[in-house]
């Protein structure tokens, strides 16, 4: 009880001394505060948006890895064949995916499949007037395109969905159904919904009926049944007066699996079919169990696992930056709040060498004596700490949302900086298209959804951590007074008095 009431004396006796420690320690405390709040909540939000993220996974061609076993399986006297190469390697099919869909990693999937079809009573929808084709069905050839057997393309393209959950563009508000209704998803009567412009351009409406054929064999034909007719309201950069999906024809699952089946009965002639699929995962970590499994399943090595974490690494990057500039932050103001401390109490022990000469004389031991400086500086950091919890509870908000704005700034001139360098810069005529055309020549996200708010509150785990910093801070500091007391004896700090 002595040495607290004589500690508190010592403190009433100094005030200029320990005002100026308790104002270091508060301008620590509330640095630590705010940085602590800051990375915590940074951190907190980027978890929770991981969590409620919804990863998907699609599966696509390993080109790098075709091209790597086309060089290694042909010598230098073979001549190359592309088509006989890539005949070999094995399509992804529907029931591929459905096998690859029943996983722990998987919560769902989405599924359809497509093809083009050509059809002898519609008109395709175009910009231009008239075309003259003289390359096959295929339309123009492009230089170095692989042809196959079945491959040729018609004029519509047929999508046919497994669930209402794979239709991505109804549900984003992408398309919208105008007239009639969607067909039952387990509708197996061809029955399907058609875009506003390519109903307008053939005179069709709900009720109608449509006739298409395999571009390969003109005499196999099909007949569906208009039940909707749809608007697609997505913009794009292409200078055209229709949408990129005026000439689709949606329709189920199960009706073009079915026309799928009846055109593979002719090995030269079938459809060429293709599979699309998304695979929605249960979260982030699992994305490499996921592709190491789906190999076990029977994979192809030419297929890869692509993802859209990109997209989400791109959101929370300036969360990320935040949360590494708190640390490095709260680093700094440790390290020179403790240096600052740790001169003083070199100070204040010079100063009051004759009063620890004194203490020692009368009998007090040294762990005795150094309690003493230990509890008054503890007592003023107590203070300073609660005052400096105080004041950042306060500021953190606003300074960690301000310093998130600033680190949004700094991403979108840093994107906006490099479209320009490679002339992708805004036009008096199109303010945004130049960017978002070169941004995504990057592959990356043209309007990123960036998180742009956190709420840094000061929480119990916060103060926590201030206690933990203020009792560091206590000890190093009073590591001083333990050298200076074990140094000197009583006699040698008394005959040196001045």
């Amino acid at each position: 009880m002595y040495i607290i009431k004589n500690a508190f004396k010592s403190i009433t006796r100094s005030k200029i001394r320990n005002v100026l420690i308790g104002i270091i320690i508060v301008v620590v405390a509330t640095a630590s505060c705010i940085a602590l709040s800051i990375k915590n909540a940074a951190n907190e939000v980027e978890q929770s948006y991981l969590d409620s993220y919804n990863v998907t996974a699609q599966l696509s061609l390993d080109r790098g890895a075709l091209r790597n076993n086309a060089k290694s399986s042909t010598t230098t006297t073979e001549t190359f064949d592309p088509k006989a190469f890539m005949s070999n390697v094995k399509n992804v099919s529907a029931e591929n995916i459905m096998i690859y869909g029943v996983s722990d990693y998987v919560k769902s999937y989405l599924l359809s499949i497509q093809t083009n079809m050509d059809s002898t009573t519609l008109t395709k929808v175009s910009d231009t007037v008239a075309t003259t084709n003289t390359t096959g069905n295929g339309g123009p050839q492009m230089q170095g395109r692989v042809e196959f057997t079945n491959a040729s393309s018609g004029d519509f393209k047929v999508i046919g969905y497994k669930t209402l959950d794979s239709m991505t563009q109804f549900i984003n508000s992408t398309y919208k159904i105008t007239s009639g209704s969607m067909f039952s998803i387990d509708s197996t009567n061809n029955s399907c919904v058609i875009s506003v412009e390519l109903a307008e351009k053939n005179n069709l409406a709900v009720g109608s009926t449509l006739v298409l054929n395999n571009p390969n064999s003109a005499a196999e034909s099909y007949t569906f049944t208009v039940t909707g007719i749809y608007e697609d309201t997505s913009t794009d950069s292409e200078f055209s007066m229709f949408s990129g999906s005026s000439n689709q024809i949606l329709t189920t699952y199960t009706s073009l699996n079915s026309i799928a089946t009846t055109s593979n009965l002719v090995e030269s002639t079938k459809l060429n079919i293709q599979t699309n699929a998304t695979f929605n995962l249960v979260s982030a970590d699992v994305v490499d169990a996921f592709t190491a499994q789906l190999k076990t399943k029977g994979l192809s090595e030419y297929y890869t696992v692509t993802t859209n974490l990109e997209s989400f690494n791109q959101s929370i990057a300036p969360l990320e930056n935040l949360s590494s500039f708190a640390t490095t932050f709260l680093i700094i103001v440790l390290l020179i709040g403790g240096s600052i401390l740790v001169i003083l109490n070199m100070l204040n022990i010079r100063e009051r060498k004759y009063e620890i000469g004194v203490l020692r004389a009368i009998g007090m031991k040294k762990h005795i004596v150094l309690s003493q400086f230990v509890i008054e500086l503890l007592m003023v950091t107590s203070i300073s700490i609660i005052l400096g919890g105080v004041i950042g509870s306060v500021a953190s908000v606003p300074i960690a949302n301000n310093m998130l704005q600033s680190e949004i700034s700094s991403q979108e001139t840093t994107q906006t900086e490099v479209s320009n360098n490679f002339g992708g810069g805004p036009s008096p005529t199109n303010a945004t298209q130049g960017k978002n055309t070169m941004m995504r020549a990057f592959g990356k996200s043209a309007n990123v959804d960036y998180v742009d708010k956190i709420n840094a509150v000061v929480d119990v785990k916060i103060l926590l951590q201030l206690g933990l910093i203020g009792l560091v801070l206590t000890i190093v500091s009073s590591s001083i007074s333990m050298i200076f007391i074990s140094r000197y004896t009583p006699l040698k700090i008394l005959s040196n008095r001045t």
